[in-house]
């Protein structure tokens, strides 16, 4: 993957879609990635902050599959079904993690056959997070987490994937959990939803950053 020149960004800032109990809408410039959630941004001729395009349709972000699965992880959580919360939780974080991961790479020029290989071939969450991550960015993960304003994220979320690792797999190394407390639901929630803001940061950080290659 050759990465272009780093071109010079005017600052700008990052616009949350607004917390309404859903999964959050955001829009896509298709130029070079930035993603936002004011409304405006969906006017095509509302200006780019980040490239200065506009007169192109914006695309919107999360995408259906993972709004599907967003609002099933909502319902169990209102019927108070914690464990269900948690299981679905971590697939979901580690489908947040697959898909920003999937961005960066095609922002450095990778085409789908080669992000594909990549991702195929690591499909340890911990490989993806240790090793990928870090060799794409240049940076840890959790270093990147923390300068975004979320350093407890990387902890927290560690630490829910061990519990839920535990519950479901019967190991004689680590000891099986018989159950999970119904907080770690609570907890769940919350990674969900921080887990939306931290995405489009990495994203506008990572790929709308000038080596996006669309």
């Amino acid at each position: 993957m050759s990465k272009k020149k780093k071109q010079q960004r005017p600052p700008h800032r990052t616009v949350f879609a607004p917390e309404t109990g859903e999964a959050p809408i955001y829009w896509e410039c298709p130029t070079c990635g930035y993603l936002s959630g004011d409304p405006a941004f969906l006017d095509a001729e509302h200006e780019c902050p980040f490239c200065k395009g506009t007169g192109t349709e914006r695309r919107t972000f999360p995408t259906e599959r993972i709004r599907r699965l967003d609002a099933r992880i909502r319902s169990y959580h209102r019927d108070g079904d914690h464990e269900i919360v948690v299981i679905l939780v971590m697939a979901f974080l580690e489908t947040i993690l697959e898909d920003i991961i999937d961005r960066i790479m095609a922002a450095h020029g990778a085409d789908v056959q080669l992000r594909r290989m990549v991702m195929d071939t690591q499909r340890s969450i911990g490989v993806r997070i240790g090793k990928v991550f870090p060799a794409l960015v240049g940076e840890e993960f959790e270093d990147a987490a923390a300068e975004l304003g979320y350093r407890d994220f990387p902890y927290r979320w560690r630490q829910l994937r061990e519990a839920r690792n535990a519950f479901i797999h019967d190991s004689p190394f680590n000891g099986a959990r018989d159950t999970l407390q119904p907080s770690m639901g609570d907890d769940a929630m919350d990674l969900l939803d921080q887990a939306y803001k931290l995405f489009v940061l990495l994203n506008n950080r990572f790929v709308a950053d000038g080596f996006h290659g669309n």
